[in-house]
């Protein structure tokens, strides 16, 4: 790849995609995911269903048809996004979740908290009930500035609400949300 920059990528990512594309039809925020869903992204994700929770858009579908996997920290940002979407009286639902994207989400009970299709059809229940998947023109989000303690912190929220979904998923997860407690409260408190 060539950059502008004399064949190095740009040491700044403030303004840069994200990997995460979205736009907007009758009243529907349309996300795709373009690479991995990962602990990088998280942030973007957070931020993109804030603002439209406070812009008045609390219906989401995510598409992973170009996701090429997803990271604990990214699953569980899905989690904590889906309980704020759903505490504005809206919805998640993801799309396209074949192969091991789905396998994942459902493996940690995600499909519990939100609606997981293996394709594109959207369910006839719910708050969702009735989008139906059409051509969205979707821009790239650019990159959400995030501190190190914040990456910590979205990481913790991220794995302590996967946790809180089965026992299985709290054994798995005991450990990275021990040290990242610790790597919050040290750095908290470095400050």
């Amino acid at each position: 790849m060539i950059y502008p920059t004399g064949g190095f990528p740009p040491k700044s990512t403030v303004n840069t995609p994200s990997g995460i594309s979205s736009g907007s039809l009758h009243g529907v925020v349309w996300l795709t995911v373009d690479g991995r869903g990962n602990f990088q992204n998280s942030a973007d994700l957070r931020s993109l269903v804030r603002t439209g929770i406070s812009d008045g858009s609390n219906r989401i579908v995510l598409d992973l048809v170009r996701c090429s996997g997803m990271d604990s920290t990214f699953m569980g940002m899905l989690s904590c996004v889906a309980g704020k979407l759903e505490d504005a009286g809206g919805c998640l639902h993801v799309v396209n979740a074949e192969g091991k994207n789905g396998e994942l989400l459902r493996g940690l009970g995600l499909d519990e908290v939100f609606t997981v299709e293996d394709g594109t059809e959207l369910v006839e229940h719910g708050a969702c009930a009735g989008l139906m998947p059409e051509e969205v023109p979707l821009a790239p989000v650019p990159k959400t500035e995030c501190s190190k303690q914040d990456q910590r912190e979205i990481c913790l929220e991220a794995h302590e609400a996967l946790a809180g979904l089965h026992e299985a998923n709290a054994e798995k997860f005991r450990d990275v949300i021990t040290l990242m407690r610790e790597e919050c409260y040290s750095s908290k408190a470095k400050h």
